[in-house]
């Protein structure tokens, strides 16, 4: 304090005297600063935004130069028109603005030097280190305008106050370098990138000095909870870019610039490790990125030629918007090093990822947009455009500027899967949306209306084993359409008849046997996933499961935003319902009708209360669910959610059965703490043939408490973890009571396990089951050769046999692994493993399931690739073969070829008569399709 006091002093002392030049000596250029902008936001830091600027003049003036230091801006941007007029009142040359930033210890100063005669600015210097190095970070602010070339003063004249700034710095401040964190074990090389035929030998960019055209944040309430995030202001441009993934169209040198990044993960707050340059511009009908991401060692770079929407291995340069600004619906747009593309939504009730308050976007949705990538010697460079037909967002008047959340994040997987951020945020605060900055200033976007028209033609042949050991194949082509109309810029409908979904993946295998409750199996088909978020609530029960609609006729949906309340409305027609075998049953050939309608009203910042309602109808039989759901926001790292449901539900047989289901969760997520506690209850005549009930009669409490410790050492971060569920039925009978705990890790070098153990009561068949079970758990992603995860769980299980039920034990395993040997190859091979022994006759075995799945991809060129998926089940011996070859021009213009082949143990096959000449033993083809696919995308 008394050196900053001095330093106050002498500003007080000597501002007078340095007004007027000396005798014969010719005037020294005005320098302007400005009171430095506090990013943080941090109230007991807000003195050191007129503290830095009275500490930089002090320095300045005695290098010889002249400064005055003016009012704060207040709520008014500091814009180059702004800073030219407030410039010409005080009679300045030149301005200097800057921020500081705050996390923990850390520090960060950000200035920037403004040319006001050229209306440029011309200059940025980003000082790092700790809140007890602050005058020693103003000293190196001042070096590095200083060195930079300032036409005033001296580059050579030393500072006397205080410490002199040491030839280590000043060699710091010229080429300034953002330090890695030297607590954090470094990676081993990895394989180095395949170097692609259109590689650039040079670094290429659009040629122009460094700058941060980032803006501070302001205390305004339009902006809600984003009040005080920084902000930026694009370009717009009468001459947009060619997306070729070259940064060198005219648009780049002058588009707004981004440079200054932080990281989230693994140290939110310190310095990025590498440095990244983003350009952004708009016109009427796209937003323009561009990007160039720097590699200090390009060699680390992971990038491989994948599938679309499945490069979430490599270092993805990702764009988020919340168009409405109010934390309920985020769209992702991202891509690698070698232009694979991905896009997806993030909604409110979506869950965070792995330690990290960034979540996983559902990657279902699918849209068009525009890009191109170009590696280069120290990285890549990347262009985007944005349609803005593509999104939904709140229309504007003429010359009304459009705001929304944004975000980028850019991922650098070699280096302990850090994730660098332009809007700073924390792990203390448990949502993403909340920690966006703000995208501000575009004006008189395009409002004519999206319309997509997207044919599709199919050609299958199938053919299936009967039971007397024929082979029989059928030929069917059939035709489909999808159309969607944009009836305003926050408005859709979608309509489809007869979609087709022969080229979807098939389901995952999951081990069946010996299961108690239903499996779960997700919704694949791109008709319902489109805007499905909507109908996703936090909720014990999925209200919505579409996978209850096996095969629909046509369909509609409208889906979008007015004012605070989103909208979702679905209805279909299922065939599957009345498939019988018997012409005379009265199904036969009816069709089921399904209508499923959400509103959503938006509260406040991440907080709603919303009612769905289901409805399926067949033949006299109904099953009808409304639901009331809210969703609050209790400060930065805790939620409330709760629901209530009423079921009316009547079979075919005219059966009737109604229920309640309820349910509440409080959620505490920080840096250090988490817990939760859940309690729910679901009335035993509940049903519902829309959604998925795992398990009715039940009244279930569940607690759960964490804490984690951050050494960010080797071990990065290191804790434990507590749970415990009781579970009553409406008799008042104990089903269910588990204790249990563990222990996480995560250390360097992208290396992750953890252990946990369970003490459980069982009840089942009137019978109470005491069970003690391990698991072990571990991943490693070292390099881009290959990535391996495991979980090993063992320990008592229940063999669920209705007449004699009994305790065994039970062994599961499941390991993963992906390989990527070069990088258009990539394989998955996945293996679970679940073996039961009857513990009352030795080690008995009861049954030892294997199941072996293997996903090949292989890039011939950026848009046709080849999916391989092998397939084997031990236990039930079946063998499956799928091959689909894709040709893709856009995200929804592809060609199809598929190939899927299906084989049994013969002696296995229900129904089937003996062969002789046959093998009991042997594999006999029950199943076989061969399918070619066109769908192409007409957008007006």
């Amino acid at each position: 304090m008394y050196r900053f006091f001095t330093r106050t002093m002498f500003v007080v002392c000597a501002g007078v005297a340095v007004a007027a030049p000396a005798g014969g000596q010719p005037a020294q250029p005005l320098i302007a600063i400005e009171p430095f902008a506090n990013l943080s936001a941090r109230v007991e830091d807000d003195w050191l935004a007129r503290g830095l600027a009275e500490t930089i003049s002090a320095d300045l003036e005695q290098a010889g130069t002249r400064s005055v230091i003016t009012a704060s801006a207040g709520t008014e941007e500091s814009t180059i028109a702004t800073l030219q007029r407030r410039g010409r009142e005080l009679g300045a040359d030149w301005f200097v603005t800057g921020t500081f930033q705050r996390n923990g210890q850390s520090f960060r100063v950000t200035a920037r030097l403004t040319e006001l005669s050229v209306g440029a600015t011309t200059e940025s210097v980003v000082v790092d280190g700790t809140i007890d190095d602050m005058f020693a970070l103003q000293d190196r602010v001042v070096a590095g305008l200083l060195a930079k070339g300032m036409p005033f003063g001296s580059s050579a004249a030393p500072i006397t106050q205080g410490n002199d700034i040491s030839e280590t710095e000043r060699a710091a401040v010229e080429e300034p370098v953002r330090p890695s964190v030297s607590t954090v074990v470094s990676e081993p090389v990895d394989q180095k990138v395949q170097v692609p035929d259109d590689f650039v030998p040079s670094s290429v960019g659009p040629g122009r000095n460094r700058t941060d055209d980032t803006l501070p944040g302001l205390s305004d309430e339009a902006f809600g909870i984003l009040q005080g995030r920084p902000r930026v202001r694009p370009m717009r441009t009468d001459s947009p870019p060619t997306i070729d993934g070259r940064l060198d169209d005219p648009v780049w040198r002058s588009a707004t610039m981004l440079s200054q990044f932080v990281q989230q993960a693994p140290l939110d707050g310190a310095p990025a490790t590498e440095e990244t340059e983003i350009y952004i511009a708009y016109d009427s009908d796209n937003l323009y990125f561009g990007f160039y991401l720097h590699y200090a060692d390009p060699t680390i770079m992971r990038a491989n030629r994948v599938d679309r929407d499945t490069a979430y291995l490599d270092d993805l340069m990702t764009v988020y918007f919340d168009t409405f600004m109010d934390q309920q619906r985020t769209y992702d747009f991202d891509v690698n090093g070698y232009n694979v593309q991905g896009d997806g939504i993030l909604n409110s009730g979506g869950r965070r990822g792995r330690m990290s308050p960034i979540p996983p976007a559902d990657r279902s949705w699918d849209t068009l947009f525009y890009s191109g990538t170009q590696i280069v010697a120290d990285g890549y460079t990347a262009e985007m455009a944005i349609p803005f037909k593509s999104i939904r967002y709140p229309q504007q008047a003429p010359g009304v500027e459009h705001r929304w959340g944004f975000q980028i994040v850019r991922e650098v997987k070699a280096k302990n899967q850090e994730s660098i951020v332009w809007a700073p945020m924390s792990r203390d605060v448990q949502t993403f949306m909340s920690q966006m900055g703000v995208l501000e200033g575009m004006t008189d976007l395009s409002t004519s209306r999206n319309l997509e028209i997207l044919p599709t033609v199919t050609t299958v042949q199938a053919g299936s084993l009967n039971t007397t050991g024929d082979f029989v194949n059928d030929t069917t082509p059939e035709a489909g359409l999808n159309v969607k109309y944009g009836v305003t810029s926050n408005l859709t409908v979608d309509f489809t008849v007869n979609p087709d979904f022969s080229q979807i993946e098939s389901d995952r295998p999951q081990i069946d046997v010996n299961q108690r409750f239903p499996l779960f199996y997700q919704e694949l088909r791109p008709f319902f996933l489109e805007g499905a978020e909507i109908f996703e609530f936090a909720s014990p029960i999925n209200f919505v499961h579409t996978r209850t609609i096996v095969d629909p006729n046509f369909g509609g949906k409208v889906t979008g935003k007015v004012g605070r309340t989103t909208l979702g409305f679905l209805v279909t027609d299922d065939t599957a319902a009345g498939k019988r075998d018997d012409p005379s049953d009265p199904a036969f050939g009816q069709n089921a009708k399904v209508t499923i309608g959400r509103a959503r009203y938006d509260l406040y910042s991440e907080s709603h209360i919303g009612a769905t309602f289901t409805d399926r109808e067949f033949l006299d039989s109904y099953s009808r669910v409304a639901v009331i759901d809210g969703q609050f926001r209790l400060g930065q790292a805790t939620r409330l959610n709760f629901i209530a449901a009423q079921s009316q539900h009547r079979d075919e047989d005219g059966n009737e059965l109604d229920g309640p289901a309820l349910g509440a969760l409080l959620g505490h997520t920080g840096r250090n703490f988490t817990a939760s506690t859940f309690f729910g209850r679901t009335d035993p005549d509940f049903r519902t043939d829309v959604g998925f009930v795992r398990r009715v009669d039940q009244q279930r409490n569940l607690t759960t408490i964490g804490y984690r410790w951050w050494p960010e050492h080797w071990i990065i971060n290191w804790g434990p973890t507590a749970n415990y569920q009781l579970n009553f039925n409406h008799a008042g009978i104990r089903e269910d009571e588990v204790m249990g705990g563990g222990v996480n890790f995560e250390f360097s070098r992208n290396i992750r396990a953890s252990v946990k153990a369970d003490q459980t009561l069982e009840r089942f068949g009137g019978i109470n089951f005491h069970k003690t079970s391990y698991n072990v758990s571990a991943s490693t992603s070292t390099n881009r050769l290959f990535t391996l995860r495991g979980n090993f769980t063992a320990g008592d299980e229940i063999y669920f046999d209705p007449e004699n039920p009994y305790l065994g034990r039970t062994v599961q395993t499941r390991l993963s692994t992906v390989l990527r040997p070069t990088p258009r190859l990539t394989s998955q091979v996945d293996l679970n493993t679940s073996r039961f022994t009857d513990i009352r006759v030795g080690s008995k075995e009861v049954f030892d399931v294997k199941i072996l799945r293997a996903l090949s991809t292989f890039a011939f060129t950026d848009r046709m690739l080849v999916r391989n998926i092998t397939e084997y089940n031990s236990f039930s011996r079946k063998l499956g073969l799928n091959i689909l070859l894709n040709y893709r021009l856009n995200a929804l213009t592809v060609f199809y070829v598929g190939y899927d082949d299906h084989y049994r143990q013969a002696d296995l096959i229900p129904d089937l008569m003996d062969d002789e000449f046959f093998p009991a033993r042997a594999f006999r083809r029950t199943n076989r399709a061969v399918f070619m696919k066109l769908q192409y995308l007409f957008r007006y």
